[in-house]
């Protein structure tokens, strides 16, 4: 059973309640990230394509 879709703001109210946890331990996430993030969240993008659009990101050519 897929779990049903939320709408961009649910997505980007979830990403928010995650940002004190994260500085408390020290680290950050760019907007780039949240974008994707909230897409991942949302069932926009599979887990796949996150990997392939931040290997590329990262300079790595894929087929």
């Amino acid at each position: 059973m897929t779990a049903p879709r939320k709408t961009e703001a649910e997505a980007r109210a979830a990403v928010a309640q995650m940002e004190p946890i994260m500085a408390i331990e020290g680290r950050q996430m760019s907007d780039r990230d949240k974008d994707l993030l909230v897409d991942l969240i949302r069932g926009v993008i599979t887990f796949d394509e996150v990997a392939v659009i931040l290997a590329r990101e990262a300079g790595y050519e894929l087929d």
